[in-house]
Parts: C-alpha cells; structure tokens; sequence
C-alpha cells in the first residue's frame, strides 16, 4: 500500500508540475490526502476524469522508446472504465480506429479500460491478445514456410486454435481481435472480415517505377498497439489500446524489409536490377531505400499520414528542447530512437539520453498474454533479468 501512495504521489506531483494554471497548492494537498485515505482505507483509489486523461499523456512523455513523444500533450483519450461486456468493448476498439484514422490525417488516440485491482486474484477486467488491433496473420504452410508475417505465427495458431476460420489466407490476410473479459476468452471477432471499410490499408506503388506495385505489397495504416498495460500512478490499466502514426522506417526498414519478417528486399533488388552477388554493391541498402520511397510515396498519395525519419527526429530534438527548458530530464533509449537508415545523418543519432525509465507512469509489456504482472523494463532499460528481450512497439525482433 505504502508502495502505490508512493507512486501516486509522484504521479500528482508530475501532475502539478504541468498544469497550466497558477499553482494551487491547497487543492493538491488535499487530493493526496484523499488518494491516502482511500489506500489505507481501501487498497486502492480511482483516477478522476482529468488524472486519467493527463496520466495518459504523461505515460507517452515518459515512454523512452518513442520518437513522437513531441505531441505528447495532443493525445485523445477515451475514458472506457465503465466498459466489460464484449459486445461494447468490441464497438469501443471500432470507434476507435474509426476516430482516431480520421480520413487519414490520423490522430494520437488511447482508450483506457478498467483497471486492475491491486493485491486482487480475479483476472484483469479486460485483455487483448492481439499485438495491434490490425496485423497481419502468419500461415504455417506444409513445407514448413510461412505466409503472412511470420511474427503472427503463433498468435494466428491460437486464434484459429480459438475458432477463428479464415476465408482466405493470403500474405496480407488481417488477424479478428481476441479479447478476454475478467479470464474468459472469447471467440474471435472476425471484424475486418464483417467490416472491410474499416480496415484502411495502402498499396505499395513506387514514384518512378512502374513495375513496383506487381510485387503486391501493402500496409495498414495505423499502429494501434494493443498488447501492453498503461500504468498511472501506480494504477494498472492492463488494456489500453494506443495508437500514433507510422514513421516510414517502420514499414520500409523492418515490417517489409527484415529476414524474420517479409523478407521483401531480394525481390526489390531483382526488380532495380541490383547486383546481388557482392556485398560490395550494397544492393541492401539501395533496395531499401527505394522501398521506403514507396512506403513514403504510396501513404502520400492515399492521403494517410506518416513520418519520415528526418522530420520526426528534428521534432524529437524539439521535444528535447521544450524539456530542458522546463527543467525535466529527457530520457530515452538511443538504440530505439535512431532510425533503422541514415541514423549518422539525424540529430538523434549524436545525442545522449538517461536510460531511467520513469516508473509511476508509463507504459509496459504484460510477461504474458494473460499474466497479471507488468515487466517495468522493457519500457526501455536494462532488460537483461528479464527472459523476454525488449521489444519495439511496431515490430518484434
């Protein structure tokens, strides 16, 4: 108990610190004295309105890992505490996706479920198994290889393990979202499958070469993380999906691009002709540059909103910026703040960040798909106790 008044306190105290009104130090007091009360009373104490929202945004100042940390104070917040029937929930996650695309210029958007009961042995109010509400699956073929993403192997084995039945199963075939209410699983929700039009996906097109788009490549376009707990002031909020926007790399330099994923950049080389036989050609670093034009030049023209790694990480120096103007320390994991290309020609690449991962509010791993704890580490610190390595929030390595 002594442990989460601790965490509520700096929480309150952040709290204070950023509001943009005259300090009223009688209203603060008074509000820890009430978040105690309601501790040693209760065990636990309940986020007004205001906390939620305001916790939500300082969950993504303080995540180490992200880029876009610089519109922190932009983000949209759906209070869905009240929501544990399935059937609501499901229409919670579609408003989101729908609200938070918004006809491309696509804005940063949580919806925050209920919160788990400290010191409590009931399952989580809510959960979701899905890594993002939109992802493609992984099909375990009979020669052993994999259509789709292979990083959806196994949750796409479980899915179907769950009653999920495909129509179709195709390289770019989107996962149904898998949800638990209080421990009980739920079957499948084939969303993507009932509602098309809600999933907005872009096709890859090159600008100068025409031939590109025969390799029918394609992304969705929002990253809706769904797989992680949001923590505020201690408080755990084990389902609360979350979503920016792509930064180009994302899709063109890992999603598409990495071996253990779509593996994309042999058939890219083929297709400029690059000489593949010698590294001395450095085919892979052409191929991928003219794949991140196409992600860059396709997401341009479907009118959806993404980032390329120069701009974004000039508005993470900005955010820095700001940061130090106020006093706040910047922290941050350089190794996931530089971009997967050119990383010597953005200014993240010569900075240095304090690797302190601010614990009374951020965002974490669940250790499992439906594990009560939180790995406080992969936020961005050492990872090394922990059996699972750390993970980027868009692709798994």
């Amino acid at each position: 108990m002594q442990d989460l008044y601790i965490q509520a306190e700096a929480f309150i105290s952040s709290m204070q610190q950023f509001e943009n009104k005259p300090a009223d130090s009688r209203k603060w007091a008074q509000r820890l004295l009430d978040i105690r009360e309601s501790i040693e009373t209760t065990g636990n104490y309940t986020h007004t309105s205001e906390e939620l929202a305001f916790g939500a945004k300082l969950a993504w100042r303080n995540s180490n890992r992200c880029i876009g940390r610089h519109y922190w104070r932009q983000l949209d917040v759906f209070d869905c505490r009240s929501i544990t029937d399935a059937s609501q929930i499901y229409k919670a996650l579609e408003r989101h996706v729908e609200q938070s695309y918004n006809g491309g210029s696509i804005k940063s958007t949580v919806s925050i479920f209920a919160p788990r009961k400290p010191h409590s042995k009931t399952a989580d109010p809510v959960r979701i198994l899905n890594h993002q509400l939109i992802r493609y699956a992984g099909f375990k073929q009979s020669d052993g290889t994999i259509l789709g993403d292979p990083h959806s192997q196994s949750l796409t084995e479980t899915l179907m393990a769950q009653g999920w039945n495909p129509k179709e199963k195709q390289a770019f075939t989107p996962m149904p979202w898998s949800i638990q209410v209080y421990g009980k699983q739920c079957t499948p929700y084939p969303i993507f499958e009932e509602k098309p039009d809600l999933l907005k996906e872009v096709f890859l097109e090159h600008p100068e070469n025409s031939a590109f788009k025969r390799l029918g490549l394609k992304w969705y376009g929002i990253p809706i993380l769904s797989d992680m707990a949001l923590v505020i002031g201690g408080i755990v909020y084990p389902c609360a999906p979350f979503n920016g926007w792509y930064m180009g790399t994302e899709i063109g330099a890992r999603n598409l691009a990495d071996e253990s994923r779509y593996n994309t950049l042999p058939k890219i080389a083929e297709l400029f002709k690059l000489e593949t036989k010698t590294n001395r050609s450095l085919w892979r670093d052409r191929a991928l540059i003219e794949l991140n034009r196409a992600v860059l030049h396709s997401f341009d023209c479907a009118g959806i909103r993404i980032g390329d790694h120069h701009s974004l990480t000039r508005q993470f120096e900005k955010f820095c910026e700001a940061e130090a103007k106020v006093q706040c320390p910047i922290t941050g994991d350089w190794s996931w703040l530089v971009p997967p290309i050119s990383a010597s020609q953005t200014p993240t690449f010569s900075q240095e960040f304090d690797p302190k991962v601010v614990q009374h509010t951020n965002f974490f791993y669940h250790t499992g798909p439906s594990e009560k704890t939180v790995s406080r580490v992969l936020d961005g610190a050492d990872s090394k106790s922990e059996s699972e390595p750390p993970r980027c929030p868009y692709h798994l390595n």
